[in-house]
């Protein structure tokens, strides 16, 4: 069992499959006509009988060829399917494409992995350095920033407003920062650790990368991200913002006591990058970093931090080995309710894109992966 980083209709086949040993019956598109099929259903049945299971589509990638299974619905009470093309929230796997775009920008040569971030900064900022050692934009994109969690000096109180607030009102709020106010708060923050020297999970830090990006390309990240998307990888489907077309094809999602969450577009440059996506395009960029041809995307996997043959992170992606197959991940919780996993094997030709529509435990989300790879390595 492998550990991982604490941080409209539509038309298809379906039947039904009931196990004699419990009560819940589970849709589902898988044919079982395979042993990646039985491998699949057997996993996907375990996580669907916890009472506050919704929906899982399943994306995967072996020996070259591209699957999808789906389970559940993607509306409780509907009786319909979800489908490789229903966008989801990515949450936290939306790291992984920021540091594709780094990674892109060091292909093209507008920046160097070893750049001190202030030369993309305007104005002075002194207090980006411990003993001399300035931040890198590796140290942004594998965690090692020495930045703190937060760059907003907030009061306890104003904290206490926030959590207070409804889902929609904290959007309201947190979208009123913006890249000035960023680069103004980053005047007082300061470091207590030598940058490239311990990890600590930054968000925040993330989104000081994509005003650098923004900077470096001088174009908006959204654009910077899916015109690169479309013309390397020809994915049409993933995007930071959702419109009101897109909004169709979006699973609803719910959180850990089943109750529905409403969606909304972030737009701040505060509290982590978001993304989102479908499975089908989703099976487009595992495929992609399986066959490691891109040169951002191979690069994205080279060491930056930890150990070759251990826990170590490359550009936006954590690693590690198990039973000495590596293998390259991240995984991604969101407040309005979905949980996904994003995983694969170079040496193996074995990747996953796990999403469900709520959120019982990510560990859960990983068990599904766990088992299935166990029964197709074994």
């Amino acid at each position: 069992m492998k550990s991982f980083f604490l941080f409209p209709a539509f038309a298809f086949f379906q039947f039904t499959i009931c196990y004699a040993q419990v009560n819940k019956s589970v849709r589902s598109d898988n044919k079982l006509r395979s042993r990646l099929d039985s491998a699949v259903n057997k996993a996907a049945i375990i996580y669907m009988q916890d009472s506050n299971a919704n929906g899982i589509s399943i994306g995967i990638c072996w020996h070259g060829k591209k699957y999808s299974y789906n389970y559940g619905e993607v509306k409780k009470g509907t009786g319909i399917l979800p489908t490789a093309d229903n966008f989801y929230n990515l949450g936290s796997v939306a790291k992984t494409f920021v540091a594709t775009m780094l990674a892109e920008a060091v292909v093209e040569k507008k920046a160097n992995l070893d750049d001190d971030i202030r030369k993309f900064l305007p104005g002075k900022y002194p207090n980006l350095e411990y003993h001399g050692h300035g931040i890198e934009l590796v140290n942004l994109a594998n965690h090692t920033s020495g930045l703190p969690a937060e760059f907003q000096n907030l009061s306890a109180s104003a904290r206490d407003s926030i959590k207070r607030m409804s889902l929609p009102q904290q959007v309201d709020f947190y979208s009123r920062y913006t890249a000035d106010s960023l680069l103004s708060d980053l005047h007082h923050v300061k470091l207590d650790t030598m940058p490239g020297a311990q990890f600590h999970y930054n968000s925040n830090a993330m989104m000081l990368l994509i005003l650098l990006l923004e900077r470096i390309y001088h174009q908006p990240y959204e654009q910077i991200v899916t015109d690169y998307l479309k013309k390397q990888l020809e994915m049409y489907d993933t995007r930071t913002v959702l419109s009101k077309e897109d909004m169709k094809r979006l699973a609803q999602g719910y959180d850990s006591k089943n109750q529905p969450q409403q969606y909304a577009n972030f737009k701040s440059y505060t509290g982590g990058p978001s993304m989102n996506s479908t499975v089908n395009d989703m099976l487009k960029y595992i495929q992609a970093n399986l066959s490691e041809k891109d040169k951002a995307i191979w690069l994205t996997h080279q060491l930056t931090w930890g150990k070759k043959d251990g826990s170590g992170l490359g550009l936006g992606w954590m690693m590690d080995t198990e039973n000495g197959i590596r293998y390259i991940y991240h995984d991604g919780n969101t407040k309005i309710g979905f949980n996904t996993l994003c995983l694969f094997y170079p040496d193996k030709g074995l990747g996953y894109i796990i999403i469900v529509n709520d959120n019982i435990s990510q560990r859960r989300v990983g068990d599904i992966e766990n088992n299935i790879t166990q029964q197709l390595l074994k």
